[in-house]
């Protein structure tokens, strides 16, 4: 009997064994899943990366959003330069760093954008600058979206009294 109980314990660790050593490839009992192939194109994300728009380099950005007839320039510093759709109600913002600003060039996006009952400040920064640069100007955009939407927050509370 205690030879059956040796046994016993010896199936049981091969079986423990069995299940916790990894499988092989060529191993029969394993079937590989046929890797897809990769869609041609950029993802949807991707391609609406920058506010809704097709995301690209900084420059390219700032070249492009400079130069729209519907957009009015609504705030211009040493820093930054901004433009709008509507300098009295936005629905969109785009500032841009200027040349001599460490995270140069760098484009933010800016949109208000409808999520349920909620009026969400959405943000997209691509900044082509210094790295330690462009933390830290995601970082005092950050701070300013999540100010802007305090306000957004408490004009709607208002309006609901």
């Amino acid at each position: 009997m205690h030879r059956f109980r040796a046994l016993g314990f010896v199936v049981s660790a091969a079986s423990v064994l069995a299940l916790t050593l990894p499988a092989l490839a060529n191993d029969p009992v394993v079937k590989l899943a046929p890797t897809p192939m990769p869609k041609a194109g950029p993802t949807v994300t991707a391609a609406e990366g920058f506010c809704g728009d097709p995301t690209a380099k900084a420059q390219e950005l700032i070249d492009r959003y400079s130069a729209k007839s519907d957009l009015k320039q609504v705030y211009k510093s040493d820093q930054y330069i901004a433009y709008s759709d509507d300098d009295k109600n936005a629905s969109v913002m785009y500032t841009f760093t200027v040349k001599g600003h460490p995270a140069y060039p760098a484009a933010i996006c800016r949109k208000p954008v409808q999520q349920g009952d909620n009026l969400v400040i959405t943000m997209a920064v691509v900044c082509d600058g210094e790295k330690d640069a462009c933390a830290t100007l995601k970082n005092d955009f950050n701070v300013m979206t999540a100010k802007m939407q305090a306000e957004v927050d408490q004009q709607i509370a208002a309006q609901k009294k």
